[in-house]
């Protein structure tokens, strides 16, 4: 069986964003039971808690059973000094350390995300511009805010002759595009000896003065960051737990990434351009804890709400991986992927494709959370001239219906669709998601440079089911074809979905059972 292909795109709409819950709005079912005062007291604590494990590859924490959980807690966590200059990768930051999350209550698993720094990458796309520059360069070490990158350029002569760059600090400034901003106001002046060749004339270029995250001038130094609890264990961005009606042990366990690679490199930093070697970048185990914050009301509503509600039931959604190797040969053919579902209420799917090649991840700002899209200049071998843009196309089969009729192949409708998905707009510039336009400058950071370096390297996607029932025992379908997939640096592509599906809580005198709804 096959799906249609027709150039034509699809006018089908998707439906609104689907699941329903225990709780809405941050507020357990357990705060929902009759009116609360105005003036009702709230007091909230604070518990610093180390974890009862701790190593380089995992981590699990145990929470006390007392008051709610604030979805707002958070986990510090960073890597030990190296004498490397290196970054953490710049579009999602210390979350790059977490391979896997899981919250468990008892026996109990609430949620569960593999490969949870890939589907980070996709959640980074939703982080506007300006919390990139003012909170997240500090708190998760995110770096992928934009400015324009000027350049000074001499007056117009009188003679008429054509203006010239210059590195005089003549006025006469100009944008020559977009460009990371590494939270600095001013920009270090390089010539063509410095770092490679010139923005324009060969001569010179603007540089972000140095952005290094793991390597300190004093060996006692650490470099922490914060990642929010909400983010690791999407389940509580719309609930919170009431730990106090729960007899059983709450823990969060952290399994982390570049485990097998000596030295921690190859998923967790980002090297500066012309480094090769590796020193070492493990997890600062010292350093490592969870900032847990408690909320309380009156004793004396806490046992009403209690006594109210012997059971409580929270649906939500959670997130299952499927994943295969792709080869840039074969993408080029329509493949047709099974990516699970079976038997389960299935929201959304979220994928992007992702080239880990194998001259190390770590030669690129972004490490190996690039989603690629297809070659801006590809030519598809019909013969000479006839370059063009490569073309992602894809459709969705369950319950033995295709999602479109036509299957979808527009970069700009693969942005709607992500927008529809997650009712939000991805902020990201049309370069650096579908590998068009010019909007990147050659200005470098960290010595390489930005529009070779970020162009059609966040090209995620994601579609909501219009359909929002049960999904039979043949599962889900996923039909994609890539053309014009680039292959450097290598030619084997592994291709992550992550399936949101629905699941039920219930907690009931202290205990908790947990399904798939």
């Amino acid at each position: 069986m096959s799906a249609s292909t027709n150039p034509n795109e699809s006018s089908q709409m998707t439906a609104p964003s689907g699941g329903g819950g225990g709780s809405s709005g941050g507020v357990p079912d357990l705060m929902k039971i009759g009116s609360i005062p105005v003036n009702t007291v709230q007091e909230v604590e604070t518990a610093i808690l180390e974890p009862v494990v701790r190593s380089d590859t995992f981590a699990r924490f145990v929470l006390p059973n007392k008051g709610l959980l604030h979805s707002h807690s958070k986990v510090e966590i960073g890597l030990t000094n190296s004498a490397q200059e290196a970054i953490i990768p710049v579009g999602i930051g210390a979350y790059a350390f977490i391979r896997r999350v899981a919250l468990k209550i008892g026996n109990q698993t609430i949620c569960e995300i593999d490969d949870f720094n890939h589907y980070y990458a996709y959640r980074s796309l939703f982080v506007a511009n300006e919390n990139q520059k003012e909170r997240e360069q500090m708190t998760t070490g995110r770096a992928v805010s934009h400015q324009f990158a000027y350049q000074n350029r001499t007056a117009v002569a009188t003679d008429g002759a054509a203006d010239t760059l210059s590195g005089g600090g003549e006025s006469n400034a100009i944008a020559s595009g977009l460009g990371l901003d590494n939270g600095r106001d001013s920009s270090q002046e390089k010539g063509e000896g410095d770092l490679g060749a010139g923005i324009l004339d060969g001569t010179n270029y603007y540089e972000p003065n140095t952005w290094q995250l793991t390597k300190q001038p004093n060996a006692m130094d650490t470099n922490l960051y914060q990642l929010s609890l909400s983010e690791l264990c999407p389940f509580l961005r719309h609930n919170q737990i009431p730990l106090y009606l729960i007899k059983e042990q709450v823990a969060l366990e952290l399994t982390f990434s570049g485990v097998g690679d000596a030295n921690f490199s190859s998923e967790r930093v980002a090297l500066e351009a012309g480094q090769t070697q590796k020193t070492g970048f493990p997890i600062n185990t010292t350093d490592l804890r969870m900032i847990s914050d408690h909320i309380f009301y009156p004793q004396e509503l806490m046992l009403q709400y209690a006594q109210a509600n012997s059971v409580l039931n929270f649906t939500y959604a959670d997130y299952r991986l499927s994943k295969y190797s792709v080869a840039q040969a074969d993408a080029k053919k329509q493949m047709i992927r099974n990516v699970g579902g079976a038997g389960r209420i299935v929201n959304k799917l979220i994928w992007g494709i992702q080239n880990e090649g194998t001259g190390g991840t770590e030669d690129n700002l972004l490490n190996a959370y690039s989603s690629y899209a297809c070659a801006k200049d590809y030519t598809p071998g019909h013969g000479a001239n006839t370059s063009q843009n490569g073309t992602a196309t894809f459709n969705i089969k369950y319950n033995d219906t295709f999602e479109f009729p036509i299957d979808v192949k527009n970069p700009a409708r693969h942005f709607h669709n992500v927008n529809q998905a997650e009712g939000m707009v991805p902020f990201v510039t049309r370069e650096e998601y579908s590998n068009e336009g010019e909007s990147l400058t050659t200005r470098k950071f960290l010595g390489r440079v930005q529009n070779t370096e970020l162009d059609g390297r966040f090209f995620h996607l994601s579609q909501r089911l219009t359909s929002q029932e049960r999904i039979n025992s043949r599962g889900i379908e996923l039909y994609f074809r890539y053309d014009g997939l680039p292959t450097a640096p290598g030619t084997e592509y592994t291709q992550r979905v992550f399936l949101e599906v629905m699941r039920t809580a219930t907690i009931q005198n202290g205990y908790t059972e947990c399904y798939f709804a």
